[in-house]
């Protein structure tokens, strides 16, 4: 059990580094960035570890064809949840630049307060979030003042789901067909080597 466990951890950070990264930090908010890591790689052992349990039986006919609706359906989600969470993305965050250029995404509501509505009505040319921040409230960390609480908190919980399903969706996704190719072709190989090891015998 812990030489098993240890193969789906090591497979699931091969994983990962083979994509440099790009799963865990896919379109991170940076102020939660430890947070969607952490996600990315309990969700990512957790699912092979279901997926690699559930496969392993007999593959009949039935399961094959069963396997491959699967495979379709978990494409299809994984499309359509990266366009879901590119989405919450673009409206819910807003990008923050430094005195050094550097641009940091955050988190943002929905619903300004009363003192973010009455600053915009006194400043008309301000147009973005970005500027509303930096020019009436000095810096991201006081974004506070310019949403209300409840609509911070909806905009994290649709980021953090979305991202969260995208994990799940694209792991499974990648388990079945690492188990399917394991399982067809790994005993494809096995049935090969012992033809060839039984002519060795055989010529020797």
């Amino acid at each position: 059990m812990i030489k098993l466990l240890q193969y789906r951890a090591a497979l699931v950070t091969v994983m990962f580094g083979l994509f440099g990264g790009a799963i865990s930090n896919f379109l991170v908010i940076e102020e939660y960035s430890w947070i969607y890591f952490g996600i990315a790689s309990i969700l990512g052992l957790t699912v092979n570890l279901l997926v690699s349990f559930l496969l392993k039986s007999r593959w009949s006919i039935g399961i094959k064809n069963n396997i491959k609706l699967v495979c379709i359906f978990l494409f299809t989600a994984l499309v359509v949840n990266l366009y879901m969470h590119t989405k919450f993305f673009l409206e819910r965050t807003f990008a923050y630049k430094d005195f050094n250029n550097e641009v940091t995404y955050y988190v943002k509501g929905t619903e300004y307060t009363s003192v973010a509505k009455a600053f915009k009505l006194a400043n008309p040319q301000i147009e973005s979030d970005a500027d509303l921040i930096m020019e009436g409230f000095g810096s991201p960390l006081e974004k506070g003042k310019v949403w209300t609480e409840a609509s911070i908190i909806e905009s994290w919980l649709k980021l953090i789901s979305s991202y969260s399903l995208f994990i799940i969706f694209f792991v499974a996704l990648i388990s079945v067909l690492i188990e399917v190719l394991m399982g067809q072709y790994g005993k494809t190989t096995a049935k090969s080597m012992e033809i060839i090891s039984g002519k060795s015998v055989e010529g020797g």
